[in-house]
């Protein structure tokens, strides 16, 4: 009986240790750019959010931890681009000079906006002006870049242009208008409006391209991008705006001018998505990093919002909204 019952202890103590395995196993990366990895990655992001949200909101002048994590996005979207273009055009060694100065141009406007957006937050005097003012340094000093760059061979000189104009104007141009809305006193409502709709845009442009796509949008930029999966993400994302508007920010917004700015907001987004894919193919690489499991790096996740960024800001200024 005593040996029976040992038996029978230790299947259940391994029957509860499969178990146990199992879920393990369900929330477990796999690493491979599968679609678990995407939803694993996706759910660990909406939980940091939505704990990020709730601080924000009821913390005194937490909204400072909206512009800090926007401010990050920047910062390190500019670290993955230059990480992937600053080396040798013939050695590829990293040239860090080079690829140092290169990243304090690109994030200067988003310093100013940190500065700026924080400014708000603490109820400080704020100088937009300084953040205009830092955009045309900080494109200065890029034309100063690429003619150093390619003072003695064209080919340099296309080369940087190819590399670092779309990054500039997703770094330097949109990305600091995400952290300025972070700083508006309605920022959590509005970034979680920003992600949820770019967030609708891409999954029913990759299920609806995935199951119907039959026509390349932009096979140059992104083969696996469909005519189809980019109407739908309009479609779905225009209409989840309007309905994620009245639940976030209230009424007051007629839901037509709502869904015009939805529709501009994702035409946005998926032009900055490409913009994105088109610096990865100049790199010859499937990722601009490797942060997020499913989705690669920080601007792999985040292109969408950063590009959508100054619609939504043109917008809500119009509306008094700021």
């Amino acid at each position: 009986m005593s040996s029976q019952g040992e038996i029978e202890g230790t299947d259940s103590r391994k029957s509860k240790l499969a178990a146990l395995s199992g879920i393990v196993n369900v929330f477990r990366f796999e690493h491979n750019g599968s679609l678990k990895d995407r939803l694993l990655t996706a759910l660990l992001v909406l939980s940091l959010a939505l704990a990020l949200s709730l601080l924000a909101i009821y913390l005194p002048y937490g909204r400072i931890l909206c512009v800090a994590w926007t401010s990050a996005i920047a910062m390190v979207s500019a670290f993955e681009v230059v990480r992937l273009f600053a080396r040798n055009p013939e050695t590829l060694h990293y040239r860090p000079i080079a690829g140092f100065a290169t990243y304090v141009i690109l994030v200067i406007p988003a310093l100013v906006a940190t500065s700026e957006a924080g400014g708000v937050v603490l109820g400080q005097v704020v100088h937009w002006q300084r953040l205009y003012i830092s955009l045309v340094i900080a494109g200065h000093l890029l034309m100063i870049a690429h003619v150093l760059d390619g003072r003695v061979r064209l080919e340099d000189a296309a080369r940087f242009s190819e590399r670092y104009g779309g990054a500039f104007f997703l770094l330097a141009i949109c990305a600091p208008q995400l952290i300025v809305i972070a700083g508006s006193a309605l920022g959590v409502q509005l970034l979680w409006w920003i992600a949820g709709v770019a967030a609708l845009n891409d999954a029913a442009a990759y299920f609806v391209g995935s199951a119907l796509g039959k026509h390349k949008m932009a096979p140059g930029l992104s083969p696996n991008k469909s005519l189809e999966g980019s109407v739908a993400g309009l479609v779905v994302g225009s209409i989840a705006g309007v309905a994620l508007w009245r639940v976030l920010l209230g009424g007051g917004i007629g839901d037509v001018w709502v869904g015009v700015m939805s529709l501009a907001a994702i035409l946005s987004a998926q032009a900055g998505d490409l913009s994105k894919s088109y610096l990865k193919r100049l790199r010859g690489v499937k990722d601009t990093g490797a942060l997020f499991p499913g989705h690669g790096g920080v601007l792999d996740r985040f292109d969408a919002m950063i590009a959508a960024a100054p619609v939504v800001l043109v917008f809500v200024s119009m509306w008094g909204l700021l």
